[in-house]
């Protein structure tokens, strides 16, 4: 796609170049990726209906087309997320939609029906990405997900601003399973989705109830992220339950992520009271190995989170975890009580022990800060609370 618009903006005419270009894009008429589905084949559509265009090749258009429709309709939900609910690929597939928008606007003789359904489609994306996105331009790092891979998402609603396209304000988070919430002090993202999709669980991660969380601007609770799509140990430990900010059970991950981009029994998440300021959900991960049941409440107010944590079931070793940005330091005072630098302090009823283990933050792929994870040792319930300090 890149060589298409080079050559079209620098009117290359050069033989082997032109020649070595349809070869490829014959060659992926032949070979296109139903075996990987979703943004694969997504990809996939949109460099053959550019390559349909530019060569003239009316089938190739219609093959490109037709899979458009039929995956843009499923794989952007509801509420405008992409259906592998990692905020990173959701922002790559945005710009794909953008630059289609783009060129197909300036191709004579195209079809206004289907650039209508691209400008929808993408006026949801944008939707979602809006309200996704931090005040300070950062995602949440949920499932396969990194800084520095593609555009950002002031990047992208600045693209969207140049073609006429404006963000779906209509929109709230749904079916992707993200919750956010703001205060002046805070800002909150809640994971209560699904491994998805179903079919094609690649990029997710285990993290059932997770949350990710700043304040004023600044990253305080994190996910480790993802620094490499290498299978081994780095790999695993990315996607475990570990890496996130949930509670973990005998060191037990809660969906069975192996093999780099596979899952087999995985958490299945049920909602059961979503409001204004709070929101309770559970997930059977732990049924089939301990027969338990995990349950995690969030409230929120202006100056303070409160995380209630259930295990149903008695005698298990659990652990909260809260995994901090590299920029935080995180005293703890006591059995109960940890300071977070001059941001806030978290207060913990029935904690058995708390302790600071270091780990390793993906800050983009193969880079790394040191960091730390807050470890709150508990049985069966924990109540934590997070207050903020208004100076």
């Amino acid at each position: 796609m890149n060589t298409v618009r080079f050559i079209s903006t620098e009117n290359i005419t050069n033989s082997v170049i032109i020649d070595e270009l349809y070869a490829q894009f014959a060659y992926l008429n032949r070979n296109l990726e139903y075996h990987l589905l979703g943004n694969h084949l997504l990809e996939d559509a949109f460099a053959l209906f550019m390559g349909g265009h530019i060569f003239n090749m009316p089938d190739w258009k219609q093959k490109a087309k037709n899979i458009l429709y039929r995956e843009l309709k499923e794989q952007i939900l509801n509420d405008g997320g992409h259906f592998e609910l990692s905020p990173m690929y959701h922002q790559i597939i945005l710009f794909r939609v953008l630059e289609l928008v783009d060129w197909y606007s300036n191709t004579d003789g195209h079809d206004i029906e289907f650039l209508t359904f691209a400008k929808t489609k993408a006026r949801d994306m944008l939707g979602w990405l809006q309200i996704i996105t931090f005040n300070n331009g950062d995602i949440p790092h949920f499932n396969d997900s990194a800084a520095g891979i593609t555009f950002t998402s002031q990047q992208l609603f600045g693209l969207a601003q140049k073609l006429g396209v404006n963000p779906n304000k209509q929109l709230k988070l749904a079916a992707s399973g993200y919750r956010k919430y703001g205060f002046d002090n805070y800002e909150c993202v809640v994971d209560v989705g699904a491994v998805g999709p179903s079919y094609q669980p690649g990029h997710g991660h285990s993290d059932a109830l997770s949350f990710v969380l700043y304040s004023k601007g600044l990253p305080i609770v994190v996910d480790a992220g993802t620094s490499t799509y290498q299978i081994g140990e780095k790999r695993n430990y990315e996607r475990s339950t570990n890496a996130h900010n949930t509670v973990e059970v005998e060191d037990t991950n809660q969906s069975e992520v192996w093999g780099g981009f596979r899952v087999g029994r995985r958490a299945q998440v049920t909602i059961t009271a979503d409001v204004t300021h709070s929101l309770t959900a559970l997930h059977n991960g732990y049924q089939k190995k301990f027969a338990a049941i995990h349950q995690r409440t969030f409230i929120f107010a202006e100056d303070l989170i409160q995380i209630e944590d259930t295990i149903s079931e008695e005698k298990l070793v659990c652990k909260a975890l809260f995994h901090f940005h590299s920029n935080c330091n995180v005293i703890i005072q006591g059995n109960d009580k940890v300071l977070i630098d001059n941001i806030a302090t978290i207060a913990f009823t029935n904690a058995i022990k708390l302790d600071i283990q270091k780990y390793e933050l993906a800050n983009g792929y193969n880079k790394y800060l040191s960091a730390v994870c807050l470890v709150v040792f508990f049985n069966k319930e924990l109540k934590s609370i997070m207050r903020f300090n208004n100076n």
